[in-house]
């Protein structure tokens, strides 16, 4: 039978390490940090059976675990400890099995967390893969994917820009290598925007406390992607056809993700650009029921084939060309929209190849 383990949340005292190292010697395995970011990840990978949280003060990130750990593992017990008189109230609306409020003798924590311990779930001898990933690791795990896929897109188009640049300086500076640098420095302040912005979904903080907010598609979603890529829809000479600028001025607001929501649509529309020929049109249009709108991006370029559009969508990655890149972050996307309770996929139509995005209304 395995160890039970136990995860002390420390501040940097010596008191839970005096318990960590009591605990031990009772045949318990003892995970010990000072870090809430660390503590998350022990929580979302580990059977921990009991979590003893020791706050000091109003401490945001600690807080925002503690509102965690039943919810990545029901049956762990979670003791809070601190000084009654610098614990701040919201601690008390805690999912807590208790409360150490110090100071307090070392005999009547340990008694209370020997307490704690005897109901505590017993360890389990093995986990199957899929469980260590939890629905909270799984939707971090896809934003990532999607951030690096955006990333990897745009370094692309950096890197072919710096070759002609390469090509063009060669004694014959002028408007056109001008341009293309301008195009070139464009993409990297995009670059940076979209790691920005991940980026803060990394803080525990936020990441935890904020549930998802509304979003109007429309105005957070599309117009700012729209503005963004609106050089490579010249460059390839692409008319747009823009319906939603007929819609009423009433908001088409969901709940969700604004982050993840944009790249889903970042990747549909360079898709389209990406696929629909030079000189084509591109529609975007949306369409709304009681319960969802749906996001339409029309390629009415060269139709897409049965077998293909079968394949758009799975997770397989190929060695050679953009094919793989392009089924990975659409698959990635379609499991972004299906965590939010939208989803993604691909049609024909009686002009090339219509994306939808299905988003239920907020």
């Amino acid at each position: 039978m395995l160890a039970e383990e136990i995860l002390l949340v420390n501040d940097g005292s010596l008191l839970l390490k005096m318990m960590g190292g009591l605990l031990e010697n009772k045949g318990y395995h003892i995970s010990l940090t000072d870090s809430p970011e660390d503590a998350l990840i022990l929580l979302s990978t580990r059977h921990i059976v009991l979590v003893v949280m020791k706050l000091n003060g109003q401490q945001s990130d600690r807080l925002a675990v503690t509102h965690m750990v039943k919810e990545l593992n029901g049956g762990t017990k979670l003791v809070i400890m601190g000084e009654s008189a610098h614990l701040p109230a919201a601690i008390f609306e805690v999912e807590a099995d208790d409360y150490i409020l110090l100071p307090c003798r070392s005999s009547e924590i340990w008694r209370r967390l020997s307490s704690s311990l005897k109901t505590a779930a017993p360890s389990q001898p093995t986990r199957p893969r899929k469980e260590l990933v939890h629905p909270l690791n799984r939707r971090v795990l896809n934003n990532l994917g999607l951030m690096f896929h955006d990333v990897r897109g745009h370094l692309t188009d950096i890197t072919e820009g710096l070759k002609i640049l390469d090509r063009r300086t060669q004694g014959r500076l002028g408007q056109d290598v001008d341009s293309i640098f301008q195009e070139t420095l464009s993409k990297s302040r995009s670059l940076i925007g979209m790691a920005d912005e991940f980026l803060k979904k990394f803080q525990v903080q936020e990441e935890v406390l904020n549930a998802a907010r509304l979003v109007d598609l429309r105005e957070e979603v599309v117009a700012p992607i729209l503005e963004e890529l609106k050089d490579d829809l010249h460059k390839h000479r692409i008319t747009l056809d823009d319906r939603l600028t007929l819609l009423p001025p009433a908001k088409q607001v969901v709940r969700g993700d604004r982050v993840a929501l944009k790249s889903v649509f970042r990747k549909l529309l360079r898709n389209a650009i990406n696929y629909a020929g030079h000189g084509c049109t591109i529609c975007i249009e949306m369409n709304e029921d009681p319960r969802y709108f749906r996001l339409r991006v029309q390629n009415r370029g060269k139709s897409l084939s049965s077998k293909h559009r079968q394949e758009m969508f799975t997770e397989e990655r190929t060695s050679g060309g953009n094919g793989g890149g392009m089924r990975l972050g659409l698959h990635l996307g379609r499991e972004v929209l299906r965590s939010q309770g939208g989803d993604i996929f691909c049609e024909s139509g009686q002009q090339g190849t219509n994306f939808i995005m299905t988003l239920p209304r907020a």
